[in-house]
Formats: C-alpha cells, structure tokens, sequence
C-alpha cells in the first residue's frame, strides 16, 4: 500500500482504463480524473450510478433525487455508450472476476431485452451465462484509515466485492489516524491493507451539496 497525494494517486490510471466506482462514489478522486483530462475510460457502477457517471452499469441516476437527465439525454443522442446490465448480473460478473473464473451462470435474464442487446452473454444449458468483470482500477471511499493502510468502510453497498474483483484499488479516505479500526460502529466493515494499492486523503463530500452542485450544472447547461 502506498500513501500519496490526490494528483499522484489518479495519476497511476491511464487513458483508456476500465474504471469502476463504488456507492458512494469517490467524488475526490473522479473529479481529479476529470482535472486530468483521462480519455476514452471505461466507466463501471456498481451495481447502479450515482452522482459520478458511469457507462457500464444497472442504472444510473441521483439517488433520492431522482433521474440523472442530463446522463440520459447523452445516452440518447448517442454521445455516450452504454453497456446495459442489471444488478444481479454486474453483481455476479465482480464475483467470477473476484474468483478467478471466466463465467458465471445468472438466473432471470432468459427472454429479457438483455439477452439480445448484450452479444457477450450465453445460454448454456437452458441458463444466462455473463462473462466475469475484472476491473483494471476501483476507486473507492472510505471514512478512516490508520498508517498502516487498514480502512474502514460502509457495509451498505458492494465495495467490499469490487475491491476483491480489481486489479488496482484506489481509495480515498477522509482521514488517518492511529486506532482507527480499533472500533466500528454498527454498519461498518474494514478493509485490509493487503487490499489496498494506493491510499490519499480526500473528504467525502456530503452528499446533499454535491448532489445540489450537480442539479445546478445541469440547469447552467440547459438553459
């Protein structure tokens, strides 16, 4: 595990990467990929998007804020490529990807829409086999760390299994400190440093102000 700056942590994903965020995302570290100026990445959501924008994903909208319009109407001109999925099958994939298989049979995608807009999945034996999702890179937020790369994250969501699914994990934490794994409150999870390729420090922002920041850029543009 290392620990470096912000700039210096993105700076380690090249363009073209395969990217996946977790929930909630890594605000810091996608708008530093942003200030880079990364090209041409191949954005996943795990299983769904948020206020950061993803490409390949279940869905993709604001949370209890609603849609994402701005997104949809990208994808509607066709600025913007997606890869369709849903949650049980993106889920499925990180866990083929984690486990070091190539495919993994997943139940309830037979004579859906799916089937016919996704040429890389199969039928084999009257079930829908999904090919596994190896991201090259997660970036993924953390509320606390201690010096020796130890973090400590929310059990809500499914970072835990795209951290074990990738090959490099970028996460961002909102402080290290001594002892903070010593104690989890209920909800939380620690990730070991042996998990961990590059640890930063970047807050996590409340997410009410982004979301708000986010809602207002969209008004600036469309107006």
């Amino acid at each position: 595990m290392e620990l470096l700056a912000l700039p210096d942590a993105v700076a380690r994903i090249p363009d073209g990467a395969t990217v996946a965020l977790g929930r909630p995302p890594a605000l810091g570290l996608v708008r530093e990929l942003i200030r880079q100026g990364r090209r041409d990445l191949d954005l996943v959501g795990v299983p769904t998007g948020d206020i950061a924008i993803e490409l390949h994903s279940s869905g993709v909208d604001l949370g209890e804020h609603g849609q994402a319009p701005a997104f949809g109407r990208a994808v509607e001109s066709g600025a913007l490529r997606v890869t369709d999925s849903t949650c049980p099958a993106l889920l499925m994939a990180l866990q083929a990807g984690a486990s070091g298989i190539p495919w993994t049979p997943v139940p309830g995608l037979l004579g859906s829409d799916l089937m016919t807009r996704r040429p890389d999945l199969r039928v084999l034996e009257g079930m829908a086999i999904v090919p596994a999702l190896r991201p090259q890179f997660a970036l993924v937020q953390a509320r606390r760390a201690d010096p020796q790369g130890d973090a400590v994250i929310a059990t809500t969501y499914d970072d835990r299994l795209l951290i074990q699914a990738s090959s490099t994990v970028i996460m961002s934490v909102d402080e290290v400190r001594p002892g903070a794994t010593d104690v989890l409150a209920r909800g939380e999870q620690v990730i070991p440093a042996a998990y961990i390729d590059v640890l930063t420090v970047a807050p996590s922002e409340d997410a009410g102000a982004a979301t708000e920041r986010y809602l207002e850029s969209i008004s600036v543009h469309t107006r």
